[in-house]
């Protein structure tokens, strides 16, 4: 064995004895059991909560510090603004016209109705060549029945002229006193021709007319006589 073996066991024991430590339960010295230990309670520890200070909205936390003044920035260059090209011009759709208002019609004439005639114009005149020198311009002619026959004079009824050379003249069919025949009627002029004239066959009184106006011409001495004008009742 060697010889540190046995220094170091009397450390050992010479120490446990310093300390009254003891080995397997028994103490080094007094070779006694040693003391059990019972265990104490462990407390757990207590800590205090800190209030803590919940800072208002409205509140205004104090400036650390007194913030020095910064060099304000230089204001920014201002820049252009670019100049849109224009593009082709948009058609705009014209309004339409408002549409016209229709016109009314005019409400519908009343036709009035056309006079009842009794006679009507049949036939002629006649024009007959005579020079104012040989003869005298005459107008003549025949009023008949409604079967073509001449009325007599207890029918008679009137003629009447309108002409821009004489006036109105007025010849009653069947005349004796001119020599006439039933339903003939004649005018005679001293010589000048009549010119523009009407013939209209009218009442035995001469009041109402019997048939339409018949438009005639005399203005040319080589017919100076114009004969042979027809009326007949219908």
């Amino acid at each position: 064995m060697s010889k540190k073996y046995p220094i170091l066991l009397i450390i050992a024991i010479i120490m446990a004895m310093i300390l009254g430590c003891s080995i397997g339960g028994y103490s080094l010295v007094k070779l006694e059991p040693t003391a059990t230990f019972t265990p104490t309670k462990t407390l757990v520890p207590t800590f205090t909560a800190t209030p803590t200070v919940v800072l208002s909205p409205t509140d205004t936390p104090a400036p650390t510090s007194t913030p020095m003044p910064t060099t304000p920035p230089e204001p920014p260059t201002p820049t252009h603004t670019p100049t849109p090209t224009l593009g082709p011009p948009t058609n705009t759709p014209t309004p339409r016209p408002p549409a016209p208002t229709p016109t009314p019609r005019p409400p519908t004439p009343t036709k009035t109705p056309p006079p009842v005639y009794q006679y009507y114009h049949v036939s002629g005149p006649i024009k007959d060549r005579c020079h104012p020198g040989y003869c005298l311009p005459e107008i003549s002619g025949e009023v008949r029945d409604s079967q073509g026959n001449p009325i007599d004079n207890f029918n008679a009824v009137w003629m009447k002229l309108e002409s821009d050379a004489f006036g109105v003249q007025w010849s009653r069919t069947g005349d004796q006193a001119q020599l006439l025949q039933p339903g003939q009627f004649k005018f005679q002029s001293e010589g000048l021709v009549f010119g523009e004239y009407t013939l209209t066959v009218f009442d035995a009184q001469g009041g109402r007319p019997l048939s339409a106006p018949l438009q005639q011409k005399m203005n040319a001495y080589t017919r100076a006589q114009q004969s042979n004008i027809i009326f007949q009742k219908y």
